[in-house]
């Protein structure tokens, strides 16, 4: 039977309870496809080390590893962002072996710029910011040196950012910079980029500040930071890394807050320039480090897929993940195992690619709707993936495409821990590296008809015969 999909799609949900497996309530869902709210690109989704990491044995140890590189490599292709708190404590020792915990040296820059060339990401650079003339400028002879050494080695750095949450500092560091201050400064090293023709057409994002900082982001846009930068960015996390509260991670609350501070980000960036692209170049769960024992268990992944999801629908063009490793909220541990979020971000990155799509129905259940990469699926596939944070059961009835094929990923806790496993199964196995390779993640064919998804759990559907029009091209 030949199904005509319609560029309007309607499903419909259906809550059953576990427990009794009555009806409960019943929902239409709808996907609009007669346009595109954004557009994901294979780089989406990137990836963040703190500065202070660098410095630290482990990226030269993983050159060696070819655990370390095959598990960094299923991320690619990927931003690499390098900085945090320490980005604007470092001093960049070229001209010696460093005798402070705060220089950089020149072996340690060889080695993560070897590092991220072996893997193929394209690295992005948090410049210290706190390098200050009498004046209260920015001084930007230690960034000349970076930058001289760099080009000599003929190292490629795609971007630049100049410090890391400048509204922290007066706490931090007992300075102040203005976002007017800042704004100028960002144009300084703009002139500065273009005295090295290897960085020419490096580009530069900012202003890095805090979600709670609303003065600071939109400050430094208005006095004409927007002008040398390529997207205007910020950091965002829900709570505290203290917050040991695992209702947290499930809060409807936290997502939709969430949602609505992208809206005000979106609001402020446009009253300057409305096409200027937005990032959100440092998120996770909870800010410190993440929460111990949960920012990298199965439970975390409901935050972070609908913060995909969020941004992919409202248009942000970045998203960078803290931290690829050796933290509580990190996508690997510290001998390169995989935790969940690791998983969830590998299959995003390979089956979602193209359009994205309005969602409309239920608020106590998270569905979005994007194109299929064509790399791996037929011109036309759409996507659809769901969250259920609540300990019932959702079942799915979706009329239109019911007699249709489709694909599912179906990720649940991996092991009895339940939400604070520290592993993740897809279609009931748990997923492991194989002889220290990540596998391949294969979908199950999914029933046609009512398509349940258990509870406390998250599903992805292709459905590789759906023909939408935009998915097309």
């Amino acid at each position: 039977m030949e199904i005509n999909v319609l560029p309007l799609f309607s499903f419909v949900l259906v809550l059953v309870s576990t427990a009794t497996n009555v009806l409960s309530a019943q929902v239409t869902v709808n996907v609009d496809l007669h346009r595109s709210r954004n557009t994901i690109t294979d780089r989406f989704i990137g990836v963040t080390i703190d500065s202070v990491q660098i410095q630290q044995s482990w990226v030269a140890d993983s050159i060696k590893s070819q655990k370390a590189l095959n598990v960094a490599r299923a991320l690619s292709p990927s931003f690499l962002r390098v900085g945090g708190s320490h980005a604007d404590s470092l001093n960049y020792a070229f001209t010696h072996s460093g005798h402070s915990h705060n220089d950089l040296t020149a072996q340690q820059w060889d080695t993560i710029n070897a590092f991220v060339k072996t893997i193929g990401w394209d690295f992005i650079f948090d410049l210290n910011a706190l390098q200050r003339n009498h004046d209260g400028s920015w001084n930007p002879d230690n960034a000349r040196e970076l930058l001289k050494y760099s080009a000599a080695k003929n190292y490629t750095i795609a971007g630049f950012e100049l410090g890391n949450e400048y509204e922290n500092y007066p706490s931090n560091f007992h300075t102040t910079v203005t976002p007017e201050q800042l704004a100028k400064d960002t144009v300084v090293l703009q002139s500065v980029l273009k005295e090295f023709p290897h960085y020419y057409s490096s580009f530069i994002v900012g202003p890095e500040s805090s979600a709670g900082y609303p003065g600071h982001f939109q400050g430094f846009l208005q006095a004409g930071g927007w002008k040398p930068i390529r997207a205007a960015s910020f950091h965002h996390y829900y709570f505290g890394g203290s917050h040991h509260n695992l209702s947290l991670f499930t809060d409807l609350g936290k997502m939709n807050y969430f949602a609505q501070h992208l809206d005000s980000v979106f609001k402020q960036s446009g009253s300057v320039d409305p096409r200027l692209p937005v990032w959100v170049s440092e998120t996770s769960s909870a800010f410190g480090g993440g929460v111990p024992n949960m920012s990298d268990r199965f439970v975390a992944g409901f935050l972070w897929l609908d913060k995909l999801g969020v941004c992919a629908v409202k248009g942000v063009e970045s998203v960078h993940r803290q931290t690829f490793y050796d933290r509580n909220y990190s996508l690997v541990d510290k001998n390169f195992n995989p935790n969940p979020d690791f998983w969830l971000t590998v299959l995003y990155k390979r089956i979602i690619r193209g359009a994205v799509f309005d969602v409309t129905g239920r608020d106590d259940v998270r569905v979005y709707a994007a194109c299929a990469n064509t790399e791996h699926f037929p011109g036309g596939s759409l996507v659809v993936y769901m969250l259920n944070p609540n300990k019932s059961a959702v079942t799915f009835y979706l009329p239109q495409l019911e007699h249709q094929p489709r694909l599912r990923y179906s990720f649940t806790a991996g092991d009895h821990d339940g939400l604070l496993s520290k592993f993740i199964s897809l279609n009931g196995h748990k997923l492991e590296l194989v002889n220290d390779k990540v596998p391949d993640m294969k979908p199950e064919a999914a029933p046609l008809g009512l398509l349940t998804v258990p509870a406390y759990s998250y599903t992805f559907l292709v459905f590789t015969q759906a023909q939408v029009s935009i998915c097309l091209h």
